[in-house]
């Protein structure tokens, strides 16, 4: 118990470093120039279409037929030409930094199909996004409270947009959500940069993503997947004057060197408003056989030696999350108990067995 506590308090720092990573996306302002009003026999495939600051871009040229390997493409970057050539269909530079303007200009010259130009602007800007699970972990815990199927969580978006030269306030962008895949348009709009909801206790993780408007133009775009947790349940000692020790979680098996023992079970990563409400109940065995106390339903639980006999005893605790909708959060631990005659007979000699 106490190894696999410790592993849990590192955990939520490694994935919380991992997710801020995951979440950094970016985008860029594209406007194409299209002329004539008849379709046109010509595309443009561009990977990715809203790149990062720094990010390399890749622009194809794709048509219908073969004129294209006879066609003359040349390629401008802000102004100077960098490729040109018959069947230059594949052009690839670098973005620039945040707000800085990459300007591509694409002439397409057939002997057959006359001259199609094209123009883009490309402006990078970021979108980091960040999650935070409304979910039980104790007073003063260094970690992340993970978030658990069915459990709330808020998902907002830190964008930075630059246009002329001047940082986009998050109120003047607008912020289209999407949940796994799907739109949720009663969540977005302009200013709504936090999405707020309650996860399925059905999915093993959620993905959730955002389009992100300045005026009519996409900007950027960001997506971020919040993996389920399963709930954990963890024993600590209670002491009379200091109140729970929650330093140091009890180990599996500890020797009964004191007369008393009080013991606060803690729930991490159940859903807060559940605790909270009573949805969440505790349950004790003994060997195997229901034992309570007068403060047992909150998850405390009193142990007393009686008698002068050796012998040791299964102590267990149950947490279940009786809310229909948060049915699968559910932990468990056991304590293995030697009472009797043993060589350390203090309270510290719980934590080395």
């Amino acid at each position: 118990m106490g190894r696999k506590h410790n592993y849990m308090k590192r955990l939520p720092k490694i994935i919380a470093l991992f997710l801020a990573g995951v979440a950094l996306a970016a985008g860029a302002a594209v406007h194409a120039q299209t002329l004539g009003s008849q379709p046109d026999p010509i595309q443009f495939v561009i990977a990715p279409e809203l790149p990062g600051p720094g990010e390399q871009v890749v622009i194809q040229v794709q048509g219908v037929g073969t004129f294209l390997g006879n066609a003359t493409i040349t390629w401008q970057k802000n102004g100077a030409t960098a490729l040109s050539g018959v069947g230059e269909r594949v052009f690839s530079f670098t973005a620039g930094g945040l707000g800085v303007s990459t300007r591509v200009h694409v002439v397409v010259n057939s002997p057959t199909n006359g001259t199609f130009v094209r123009d883009f602007v490309f402006i990078p800007s970021a979108i980091n996004l960040l999650w935070e699970a409304d979910t039980s972990v104790p007073p003063r815990y260094a970690g992340k409270a993970l978030y658990s199927a069915g459990s709330q969580v808020s998902v907002t978006a830190f964008p930075t947009v630059v246009a002329n030269g001047t940082t986009i306030s998050s109120n003047n962008l607008s912020f289209q959500w999407q949940q796994n895949g799907e739109p949720v348009p009663q969540s977005s709009g302009k200013g709504r940069d936090t999405f707020t909801f309650v996860g399925s206790q059905l999915r093993s993780a959620e993905a959730v993503g955002v389009d992100v408007y300045l005026s009519e133009v996409k900007v950027g775009h960001a997506e971020i997947v919040i993996p389920s947790e399963d709930p954990q349940l963890v024993l600590y000692a209670r002491d009379p004057l200091r109140g729970v020790l929650y330093g140091q979680a009890v180990p599996s098996g500890i020797a009964l060197g004191s007369k008393e023992l009080t013991l606060q079970a803690v729930p991490y990563f159940f859903s807060t408003d559940s605790v909270a409400s009573g949805a969440a109940t505790y349950a004790w065995t003994l060997n195997g056989t229901p034992t309570s106390g007068p403060d047992s339903a909150r998850g405390l639980l009193t142990l007393r030696q009686t008698g002068s006999g050796v012998g040791s005893a299964i102590l267990g605790v149950t947490l279940q999350n009786n809310d229909p909708s948060k049915f699968v959060q559910s932990a468990s631990t056991a304590l293995r108990i030697v009472f009797g005659e043993q060589t350390g007979n203090t309270l510290s000699s719980f934590f080395g067995l």
